[in-house]
């Protein structure tokens, strides 16, 4: 995206950073906020073009660059892009360094490029833009400017393109003083890319493609399939892509940087000499003149990713990645990715104006920045596997153990798919379907995964894994649910996917009508508590996945189920509500069987989204009036017992409470954009946090950040 093209305003502070081919910048604005905003906005949207309407200008915990799938997940733990490493999610360092020369003096504008003293300088980062497809920096190198974007499509109707694990980076320059000057630009990657085990030898290679691409590839000589080692695949090529005009050259990280230093050129040799990942540090460079710039240059794209052909292991059989089912190789994959760059950019451009606008209209700029930090993480924690006729998607349970295909995983991120395209949840579901109806699975409930450790789709035949057999087993009926009633579902295809499933959704409800109401040595979703008894929470979502089993038997005309589960959740309504009640009358309690404490009951949200009419108005009212009693700094305690929160679980509530109580639900919003700009913790959207400080107990850039988008999911109803 050139400068030209893009427009920032933000409409809560009235700092408004319009860049427009005159590059008009109005700031502090305050004053005449109430007066000129509106029109001001008028105005220069026209002039305009992609205009990123409400992107995020505040300092993120981590800033997202390549956030694509599990193992392409690169991020900026740090403000500055010039000077700083991008790392993993996990926060190991994936050396990927960025140099501008100008006029003969290089730059540093990513990474923390060292060794050099006295012929490099690090550039000065002046904004930052955060779009939930997009991260921009606008840096400035002396007499030039250069805006950096990285930009990881989410295509929420396209599974072929979502299919491909790599991202864009895109480079302008331009100058800052209206004179001339030569510049070049340069980018690498260095074996860090290859694995996150040091010690290991890797590899690399360059391809010159017959589209006029170079390809720098980098990966293990031995290579240990389905294995990771902090989290990264030991398997397969990183990638590091650019056009066929750049120049090129592998070496020592210090050498390949010295050559583009004091040269602007590379010289286009392969170190022949594979050696350990932190053997003098493999760099795979290439460089781009982009000759004497004045106004805004030619733009340098460039591609990254980590790509696996055979991406998962189901039942000890290896399945490949959905995309080699469209493409030929993986370098045809690659082309066709650096070439769709149009559609790319277009339906970024697209996308971002929609969600941003729809946000910011549900919650303001704090809900836009929201939005704008969880969409990319929540669906990089996923891939795709199956074939085209049978696409199955896989996510990984990042960072809390690494399970797959973990059901209270996907439950807190079902509202993003239910609003952006509610046949990804079905895509997520079919593995555990298959596993469970298929003989694989030997319980009356729900499994919780298919594996304990991503990709290894191994399943659980003997039914030895961490059982939630109320959770779980609500959890995938009310999934099941959000498919078949979601407003983009034909009644044609509900009737058929509820069909498929409803001999297994039947025993399910069954389990939870015995177990549900009084759910006693039953472990939650919140494992991390510690174990609860008769849990008034976990006995509202199983109510409610009862609720939702008779709206699915009225679908498929099961009239005798549809009475039976209907007059049941009737008869337990009064009696949880009963047994839940606090004594003073004030809200509801954590356990039965204890006299104090409280916990969000936020599965009500279920209720509202699939209008089942369940709990009874006066409770949203009365929980919503106490919650905002236990609020802190950055949130709200979601237990009593703790000081923590969860970012999902506040964001259900305040979208389940909120039409009882609107100041629950802004101020929901605002302390969690609050603790996006102010953690300590450096690292991707974390979602357990404590309250008091902001500071994160552990997660970080786990997928269920989806369940951000529980507001926007209730706009389709």
């Amino acid at each position: 995206m050139s400068k030209s093209k893009m427009c920032i305003y933000r409409a809560d502070n009235c700092l408004i950073h319009f860049t427009t081919p005159v590059d008009l910048v109005f700031q502090s604005l305050e004053i005449m906020k109430a007066i000129f905003l509106s029109a001001l906005i008028a105005l220069f949207a026209v002039t305009c073009e992609g205009a990123h309407e409400y992107a995020a200008t505040i300092r993120p915990p981590s800033y997202p660059l390549a956030v694509r799938a599990p193992y392409s997940s690169y991020w900026l733990p740090a403000n500055q892009l010039p000077g700083n490493w991008p790392t993993f999610w996990t926060g190991t360092t994936k050396g990927w360094a960025g140099i501008v020369r100008v006029d003969n003096q290089a730059y540093t504008y990513m990474g923390n490029v060292q060794g050099f003293t006295g012929l490099i300088q690090v550039a000065v980062q002046t904004a930052s833009y955060i779009t939930p497809t997009q991260t921009i920096f606008e840096i400035t190198a002396g007499p030039v400017d250069i805006t950096v974007t990285f930009n990881s499509p989410v295509e929420a109707e396209d599974i072929e393109r979502q299919s491909i694990p790599l991202s864009y980076v895109f480079i302008t320059a331009r100058s800052n003083d209206g004179q001339r000057h030569s510049v070049q630009v340069y980018m690498d990657i260095a074996a860090e890319w290859a694995s996150s085990d040091n010690v290991q030898i890797a590899r690399w290679s360059l391809t010159n493609t017959t589209g006029d691409l170079k390809i720098w590839r980098t990966g293990l000589v031995n290579e240990l399939k389905f294995s990771e080692h902090a989290d990264y695949a030991q398997w397969g090529n990183a990638v590091l892509v650019t056009s066929g005009d750049a120049t090129y050259v592998s070496a020592s990280d210090v050498e390949v940087r010295r050559q583009f230093i004091l040269n602007g050129v590379l010289n286009n040799t392969v170190d022949p000499n594979f050696r350990c990942v932190n053997c003098d540090f493999p760099t795979m460079g290439f460089a781009h003149d982009l000759g004497s710039v004045q106004g805004e240059s030619r733009e340098i794209q460039f591609v990254v990713g980590q790509i696996r052909e055979e991406n998962i292991n189901l039942m000890n059989t290896p399945q490949k990645a959905l995309w080699t089912y469209y493409f030929d190789s993986e370098t045809d994959m690659i082309e066709f990715f650096f070439n769709d760059v149009a559609h790319a950019k277009s339906l970024s451009e697209e996308l971002d104006n929609k969600l941003l606008n729809e946000a910011f209209a549900q919650g303001g700029q704090d809900y836009a920045d929201i939005i704008s930090l969880s969409l990319r993480q929540a669906y990089a924690g996923t891939e795709f596997s199956g074939n085209t006729t049978h696409p199955i998607l896989y996510q990984k349970e990042i960072s809390s153990n690494g399970n797959m295909q973990t059901v209270d995983v996907m439950y807190p991120a079902a509202p993003m798919w239910y609003y952006m395209n509610v046949k990804y949840l079905s895509y997520l579901l079919e593995p555990l379907f298959f596993q469970m109806e298929n003989g694989y699975w030997p319980k009356p409930y729900s499994m919780h995964d298919i594996g304990f450790s991503f990709p290894n789709a191994t399943g659980h035949p003997d039914g030895n894994q961490e059982d939630m057999p109320v959770e779980e087993s609500a959890n995938m009926l009310l999934m099941v649910a959000d498919i078949v009633f979601n407003p983009r579902t034909s009644v044609e295809d509900a009737r058929t996917y509820s069909r498929l499933h409803y001999p297994i959704l039947a025993s399910w409800a069954d389990y939870l009508y015995f177990n549900c109401l009084y759910p006693v040595d039953q472990l939650t979703t919140d494992d991390f508590i510690g174990p609860t008894q008769l849990n008034s929470g976990l006995a509202l979502k199983g109510i409610l996945g009862l609720k939702a089993f008779a709206r699915i038997s009225e679908l498929l005309g099961e009239t005798n189920a549809t009475q039976f589960y209907d007059n049941a959740v009737a008869s337990f309504v009064p009696t949880w509500v009963t047994e839940s009640l606090h004594a003073s009358g004030t809200h509801l309690k954590m356990e039965y069987n204890v006299t104090e404490g409280y916990q969000f009951k936020y599965n009500a949200f279920q209720d509202k989204l699939l209008n089942l009419s369940t709990v009874p108005e006066e409770i949203y009212q009365m929980e919503a009036a106490f919650y905002l009693t236990k609020e802190e700094a950055y949130g709200i305690p979601f237990v009593n017992t703790h000081d923590y929160t969860k970012s999902d679980w506040e964001m259900w509530t305040a979208a389940s409470f909120g039409d009882a109580n609107p100041t629950l639900r802004a101020h929901v919003i605002a302390n969690m954009a609050k603790y996006l700009r102010d953690t300590p913790s450096r690292v991707p959207f974390s979602d357990w946090y404590i309250t008091a400080t902001g500071r994160q107990v552990g997660f970080q850039s786990r997928p269920v950040v989806g369940g951000h988008f529980a507001l926007l999911a209730r706009t389709l109803v």
